[in-house]
């Protein structure tokens, strides 16, 4: 895996593993092949994805963010496949959209969110749209977040499907540090403190590849 330092608003990606740092306020990313491509800086920015036809694009997100205004924005061509994998801590005022668009036959999109409130709120839109006359895709989003206060945390779906034959779905979990693992852990000799803290440190990494982002 290599490092790319983004100073323009596009890329190019074909069948690789990379790191994408600094990017402006905005920048657009065009994904041919097998595509792993993670991120651990998103702050008050913009990114739109376009999927080629046949390709594959794993995309995760690492982020510590406050006072945040973020977008993604996902295209995707026939025959492609979306892994997006977004966990992220959160402080202030802060607000996550996610345009997914399906307009061609054949493609596995699966959105996974982590959310872990640090000590602020968030807003979540998540708009999905599949359209009319397309077959054989399969679109799921999953969002699971802990909170000290369910009102801290709004998630706003809208998931749009035009065609019969699609398999769509989506979840969502709200709700504090699970008891019996805090209790198990304090029983092993942590406090409540950096029991909690360890809690949220695994439920946040159980969805990203945890070893890109140590290096």
């Amino acid at each position: 895996m290599h490092k790319i330092k983004v100073e323009q608003n596009s890329v190019h990606l074909k069948s690789e593993e990379v790191f994408l740092t600094s990017f402006l306020d905005s920048l657009k990313l065009y994904v041919i092949g097998e595509v792993y491509c993670a991120i651990n800086n998103f702050q008050n920015q913009s990114l739109e994805v376009y999927l080629e036809e046949n390709s594959h694009l794993t995309l995760e997100f690492f982020l510590e963010v406050e006072n945040s205004k973020n977008k993604i924005k996902i295209n995707t061509e026939a025959n492609s496949q979306l892994d997006l994998h977004y966990a992220c801590l959160y402080s202030k005022e802060n607000e996550l959209i996610v345009e997914n668009n399906v307009s061609k036959d054949n493609n596995r999109n699966i959105l996974l969110f982590r959310l872990v409130e640090k000590n602020g709120s968030l807003t979540v839109k998540a708009v999905g749209k599949i359209e009319k006359n397309t077959k054989n895709n399969a679109y799921l989003e999953d969002i699971k977040a802990i909170t000290t206060n369910e009102n801290h945390l709004k998630i706003m779906p809208d998931l749009k499907v035009s065609s019969n034959l699609v398999l769509a779905s989506h979840n969502a979990t709200i709700g504090p540090v699970d008891r019996e693992a805090l209790f198990y852990l304090e029983s092993k000799g942590l406090d409540k403190k950096a029991a909690s803290t360890l809690i949220k440190e695994g439920f946040l990494k159980g969805v990203i590849n945890e070893e890109v982002f140590k290096n």
